[in-house]
């Protein structure tokens, strides 16, 4: 059975758009859904697989990963996948498959309340929530008790934002994965349909996730190490989304500490203005040369990359957060792409 899913004279759009955002090719992209057809549906998700992040999201990504940085609020923890992530597989609607996509970015995400979640029946099940019920009562709060002592429930003391996918910590940060149905129609009609070792294997084509993400807790920070222990063994054990009784989702229990930003742009640059203004190192850095060449840059990309590039050296210097004579009106121009926050010198 074939059915059409978009107007003709919105195919045209969709076919040239470039690098169109991941979630609206889920939701929207698809032209045709037929049942005797599946090449068109895996041709269809490798199209969304091949979808990267740009600037924007990098911009936006920085700007969270500054603004949590405060250790007497937040705790920071970045992990990497061991295997492939699947989250927020059934919100695809005809594709049969789905992903959690930032609406506003077009990159994957994992939902703070599915971090909450993982970590939270993780400890439940722990020797440690039966020899500290108070503790895991606080940390993750508790629902509401009319009968009890706690008629309006109580919230946790622990908040947990949504995990942000690193930037470049995969090549792509979608990946295509092939998940082999066994028993189609028992799955399908739910049990009613037993399985047989004569059901033929139906490969079927989904929407995974790689790389890195950033895991920030908010809280009291003497809870928050605690709260950090639990959601790495959490991750590393049980897994978070959908298939983690096959071995998806698991994380590397050891964190990630991100290296220094690099940009061969910020050296060329620099080495090139030396050169020709005979100036030194560190005053090329804080110059007006450099930040006139860097406001220049139109790639949103290569602005974003060399941005975190020059902030960084800025910071290992000691200059950002006090920039010495002239390097002030440097920053400001650096700051405006920056945050609002940080516009002033």
């Amino acid at each position: 059975m074939t059915t059409q899913l978009m107007r003709e004279a919105l195919r045209p759009l969709y076919r040239e758009a470039g690098n169109a955002h991941p979630g609206l090719l889920i939701q929207r992209g698809l032209e045709v859904h037929d049942e005797d057809n599946k090449e068109a549906k895996t041709k269809h998700l490798r199209r969304v697989c091949a979808s990267t992040t740009d600037g924007y999201y990098q911009n936006a990504y920085y700007r969270w990963e500054r603004a949590t940085r405060d250790a007497l609020r937040f705790n920071q923890v970045t992990l990497a996948l061991e295997t492939r992530l699947f989250i927020g597989l059934s919100g695809g609607g005809m594709l049969e498959t789905g992903c959690a996509i930032s609406h506003s970015y077009g990159a994957p995400y994992i939902p703070g309340s599915s971090v909450k979640g993982v970590v939270k029946a993780h400890v439940r099940g722990s020797p440690f929530a039966t020899e500290h019920p108070a503790v895991f009562a606080e940390l993750f709060g508790m629902d509401a008790n009319p009968q009890g002592t706690d008629p309006q429930g109580l919230s946790g003391l622990v908040t947990f934002h949504d995990a942000w996918w690193v930037p470049d910590s995969a090549p792509k940060p979608f990946v295509e994965e092939i998940v082999t149905t066994h028993h189609l129609e028992y799955y399908g009609q739910e049990g009613r349909v037993p399985a047989t070792d004569f059901d033929s294997p139906i490969p079927n084509a989904q929407i995974a996730v790689q790389g890195r993400f950033l895991f920030v807790l908010e809280g009291d920070p003497a809870w928050l190490d605690l709260a950090r222990q639990m959601l790495i063994a959490a991750l590393a054990n049980r897994g978070i989304g959908a298939k983690t009784r096959t071995g998806y989702g698991l994380f590397d229990p050891q964190p990630h500490e991100p290296a220094e930003p690099t940009c061969p742009w910020v050296d060329e640059t620099i080495a090139r203005l030396m050169r020709q203004n005979r100036a030194p190192q560190d005053q090329t850095l804080r110059g007006s040369a450099l930040a006139a060449a860097w406001s220049e840059i139109t790639d949103p990309a290569l602005k974003a990359a060399a941005l975190a590039d020059i902030r960084s050296r800025w910071q290992r210097g000691g200059w950002w957060d006090d920039p010495p004579g002239k390097a002030a009106k440097q920053k400001a121009i650096y700051a405006s792409a920056s945050s609002p926050l940080e516009q002033r010198p």
